[in-house]
């Protein structure tokens, strides 16, 4: 999609009352938002603004016409609209978390760089869980220990990053704590 074309259309575009905001959705969108290259948000539904638009485009883009209330109860295309999209017109959309059922967790980072070896050991079995080998009457006998990543149902994001629900997250900064690790938190609304 040409984005000078896209910027010259939005011109006219933004001067149909009730267009809020025409935003050029970014690459991450593009599993959400399939083959569109603009998004029109409008305050209100309203079939002679949809047409207007459509005609102002006339199949030289492929575009998304949604209104406020649409966005308030789709999150997963809010979310793939927000980050890398440009916005060409009006004001960026704040969507309240109200009727969403969002659920508030906390993204932990943790560096063990500064750490002996064996208490990053100790530290990843506190929290991933380990497994214990041993021999009993000439029988060999396996025992898993679950960690505390598996009984909260944390999930690993990455080497050294977790997402954790917010009520669970100081049983892992306890840890992180006792083991002397350096940790950062970052709230986030998930659905």
């Amino acid at each position: 999609m040409d984005f000078k074309l896209a910027t010259e259309l939005t011109r006219d575009i933004k001067k149909i009352k009730g267009v809020l905001s025409v935003i050029f959705p970014g690459a991450a969108a593009s599993k959400t938002l399939k083959n569109v290259d603009l998004v029109v948000v409008h305050t209100a539904p309203s079939e002679s603004n949809f047409s207007r638009v459509n005609d102002l485009v006339s199949g030289k883009f492929h575009i998304k016409q949604v209104t406020l209330d649409e966005l308030g109860t789709n999150p997963e295309f809010t979310a793939a609209m927000e980050g890398e999209g440009v916005l060409l017109h009006g004001k960026s959309v704040d969507i309240t978390a109200e009727g969403m059922n969002l659920k508030s967790r906390i993204i932990l980072t943790y560096d063990t760089t500064k750490m002996n070896q064996n208490d990053r050991n100790k530290l990843n079995r506190a929290l991933y869980g380990g497994i214990s080998t041993y021999k009993k009457d000439g029988e060999r006998i396996v025992k898993e220990y679950p960690g505390i990543v598996s009984k909260i149902n944390a999930q690993k994001l990455g080497k050294g990053v977790l997402m954790v629900d917010r009520f669970n997250s100081s049983l892992v900064t306890q840890t992180l704590k006792a083991f002397q690790a350096q940790w950062k938190e970052i709230p986030v609304w998930t659905y």
